[in-house]
């Protein structure tokens, strides 16, 4: 073994130049995952590290109906039995608008009982901990941020509902502020005054908070059985832990893989670099093997040298990753929690080494396996190294194991096999494409050898040279601009279906009373210029289907609580919009059936497992109403004005307790809107007023956000087609200095080096956008068609834009990485070969 080291030391030595971009494709690939994991690791630990703080409590039992006697009274039997209760109090939220003399602005209004938070401080911008006197008298405590918006300070007063408040204190972060969305900032008032402010006839959240001593599981598990099928929902605060930190580990996960798909493009450089270097090698190799070195301790050197190299690349990546993280912090640090660590976390260390090593191992066994082919007697005749170009059943089962292996790499990163699985056939299928795509542009080229001009004959033949790696430069950089242009022509596609300025109502008016209905018409027909149709809507919640519960004690249906065991708005009319069409059953038709008659929505139905002639039971304000399943709807979300899940059939919920929506139809100005919103909030505080225009903006914002992540990735991937690129540019640097030396020779000058330089890696930059401009053009049609089913267009300027920057960008990279071969002496050059 010791010869075998020291060989290793000595080729390493000598060779590592040439490797220098073999190492730094691993460290860009293994940084992204240590970066992505160890982000998500220390944001779950600052945001659900405890999540007794996030939940404020150890316990909750939470509705949005006020709590009935019955339910009081079951929950103190419950309670009477264990004797670790601390401390209980009662919160109750709801979304309302704050009004000064001059603005508005939404906020989350919270009223709460004295002992809130029973678990966790409540700190005050001053650095003074929350004290519930500040709530006395009509007393609100607020946000920092309402006072920016509304230009307030403490002692100004806000009228929220139908009271005023004085604002006595201000906060940055309250307990269980991280969690959820919200329309506005928080606002602190006593729960009597909240009670007082006429709000509590909109849609409210009530929560009844404990605090134990001991484990509260046993009483949160008899609870739940106890309001089994009803709309109260119990939670503990290591349910919140496992859902919070779950949710991190999905999305830590499927980050990752972003990370892996940049390593396993650095692991074809790697292939493609180390075949060429061991082409190379082989005089060295058949000089070894003529001095008695048997074949096994030759391939175990160069081996060891590329794993040596890829630990140095791996922990060059773990650098990287904590470079990140600490640019991360100087730009990003105030919308991130002040607890948040912003050091590399071990296991995540641990995993980009590991995945760093495997891959480079797996990409590289291959080429190296050609080592056995090599003879000695190649010193005497060199047959062009055909026989390393045999596919023998050693090197077809290392592939078979390669392939293996690299599956459960990325079933390991995603977390799941069906992710992995996916992940691995999706980006095998793109690669091939873009791949085999680059072969017959390649072989067409090839035939095209009738140029006069000979710098153009000459650039072309060189992205022929041994070892030159055209088509892997094609596939890398051509995977980058697939991911990018991919992801702009969805989003310009999505942005225009989802374009609601022609169809949507200006704004919408909701939470409005029925006696309340005939002056909000007038006051909204009026500023309209035309009658605005109301639509009743009834909260309900589904407690059974086909008369069984849902079972939250199941991790698959807690995941989806957030969709089916949310409160719904449903109405009911004896029509169909313009927006849907029926998929399944029928409209109403006349039968004396007893039972309500409810339309589902698809996919709502796909998520209940319900079909036509199914049941579902609902709670409507504390009663049951057990609806059959008539029909299957399907919404057109680019025409439509509503789009309730649920729709019954008249006759059932006329006198259930209801509000009423208003979309307001006709084309406002932004002067009207804003005249309508203050007529309407200050005579019914109570009525949310909803601005069409800023929905609008929040959605593109987050399309945008989505675009910029996803592109900073694809910018990744074409980093690492670049340094492919150069990598190959630096193993076949000798093969270019004695070309250029001939040419020298028979009289090309440095004008005609030039014009064969530019050429050749503008050809190359030409044919890697060009490929992957027309896949993602084609992945964007089918993605667009088949999966979101939306019309789709072509934006010409963005797919010339990406073939033209992609030539440009290559080309100047290709010609700048050989720029001072051109100077040098052909003299020096022939002598030493």
């Amino acid at each position: 073994m010791r010869f075998v080291f020291n060989l290793t030391l000595r080729e390493t030595r000598s060779s590592w130049q040439r490797l220098l971009f073999f190492f730094l494709c691993i460290s860009i690939g293994v940084g992204s995952i240590v970066a992505l994991r160890s982000f998500i690791q220390n944001l779950n630990k600052a945001v659900a590290g405890d999540a007794r703080n996030l939940l404020t409590a150890d316990f909750e039992i939470s509705s949005t109906s006020p709590f009935s006697p019955r339910e009081l009274a079951i929950i103190d039997s419950v309670l009477s039995r264990y004797d670790f209760i601390e401390a209980r109090t009662e919160t109750v939220t709801t979304a309302a608008m704050a009004r000064t003399a001059r603005s508005f602005q939404f906020v989350e209004l919270k009223g709460i009982e004295e002992g809130f938070p029973l678990v966790g401080q409540f700190l005050l911008l001053n650095g003074s901990v929350f004290d519930y006197s500040l709530l006395k008298d009509k007393g609100a405590v607020v946000h920092s941020s309402l006072l920016e918006r509304l230009n307030l300070s403490v002692g100004d007063k806000i009228s929220i509902g139908t009271s005023e408040f004085t604002i006595r204190g201000t906060f940055y972060e309250e307990p269980g502020g991280s969690g959820g969305f919200r329309l506005g900032p928080r606002v602190f008032v006593e729960k009597r005054a909240f009670d007082e402010a006429g709000l509590t006839l909109g849609r409210v959240r009530r929560k009844i908070l404990f605090r134990t001593s001991d484990d509260p599981t046993p009483i949160v598990a008899e609870l739940r059985d106890a309001f089994k099928g009803t709309i109260l929902t119990v939670t503990s605060y290591k349910e919140a832990q496992e859902n919070v930190s779950g949710q991190f580990q999905r999305l830590e996960n499927y980050l990752s893989l972003t990370g892996l798909l940049i390593l396993v493009l650095g692991g074809v450089g790697i292939w493609n670099v180390a075949r060429a270097f061991i082409e190379q090698k082989r005089l060295t190799i058949a000089i070894l093997k003529c001095l008695g070195a048997v074949r096994s301790k030759i391939l175990l050197t160069y081996l060891l040298q590329i794993l040596l190299l890829s630990l140095i690349g791996s922990l060059l990546g773990v650098f990287l990753a904590q470079v990140s993280l600490w640019v991360i912090k100087a730009e990003f640090a105030q919308a991130l929690p002040k607890e948040m660590s912003y050091f590399v976390q071990p296991s995540a260390v641990i995993q980009g080494l590991v995945v760093g090593l495997v891959v480079s191992m797996i990409f590289s066994v291959l080429p190296l396996l050609q080592i056995r082919n090599i003879k000695p007697n190649l010193l005497l005749r060199d047959e062009n190294n055909v026989l390393t170009r045999k596919i023998d059943r050693a090197k077809l089962l290392f592939a078979i194991l390669s392939i293996v292996l690299l599956l459960c790499v990325m079933i390991w990163q995603a977390g799941s096999i069906r992710v992995g699985l996916f992940f691995l056939f999706g980006s095998s299928f793109t690669a091939a494409i873009l791949y085999f795509s680059a072969v017959a542009l390649m072989a067409f080229l090839r035939k095209l050898n009738g140029f006069r001009n000979f710098a153009l004959l000459q650039a072309i033949n060189s992205l022929y040279r041994p070892g030159n790696q055209t088509r892997i430069v094609i596939l890398a950089v051509g995977l980058g601009v697939f991911v990018i242009l991919l992801v702009h022509l969805l989003q310009r596609n999505l942005i225009r279906e989802f374009d609601f300025a022609g169809n949507l109502p200006s704004v919408f008016l909701v939470d409005i009373q029925r006696s309340q209905l005939d002056e909000v018409k007038s006051i909204v027909d009026k500023i309209a210029g035309s009658p605005q149709n109301a639509i009743p809507t009834v909260r309900a919640r589904i407690v059974l289907v086909n008369d069984e519960p849902f079972d939250f004690e199941k991790p698959e249906v807690r995941q989806q609580q957030g969709q089916i065991g949310r409160e719904f708005a449903v109405t009911y009319r004896d029509y169909l919009d313009k927006n849907e069409t029926l998929i399944a059953g029928n409209w109403w038709q006349d039968d004396d059936s007893d039972l309500a008659q409810v339309s589902v929505e698809e996919r709502m139905s796909r998520t209940l497992k319900v079909d036509i002639g199914d049941r579902i039971t609902f709670d409507i304000s504390g009663r049951r109403v057990e609806a059959i399943v008539k029909n299957i709807r399907k919404i057109n979300l680019r025409s439509t004005q509503t789009a309730f899940v649920f729709v019954f059939r008249p006759g059932k919920l006329e006198k259930a307790p209801q509000t009423f929506l208003l979309p307001v139809t006709a084309k406002l100005s932004s002067e009207k809107r804003a005249q309508m919103q203050k007529e309407i909030i200050e005579k019914f505080p109570n009525v949310q007023f909803f601005d069409t225009a800023d929905i609008l903006q929040a959605v593109k914002n987050l399309l945008n956000n989505f675009v910029l992540g996803v592109s900073f990735v694809g910018g990744f991937v074409v980093l690492t087609g670049i340094l492919i690129l150069i990598g190959s540019i630096a193993l076949t640097r000798s093969q270019r200095i004695y070309e250029n030396a001939i040419l020298k020779t028979l009289g090309a000058n440095r004008f005609v080096l030039t014009s064969i330089l530019v050429i050749e890696y503008s050809t190359l930059g030409f044919l890697a956008g060009f490929l992957g401009a027309m896949v993602s053009v084609l992945l964007s049609y089918l993605l667009t068609t088949q999966i979101f089913q939306i019309e789709w267009s072509l934006n010409f300027v963005s797919v010339f834009v990406a073939v033209v920057a992609t030539t440009l960008f290559i080309a100047a990279t290709g010609f700048l990485s050989c720029f001072n071969l051109i100077f040098k002496k052909p003299l020096f050059i022939l002598r030493s070969q």
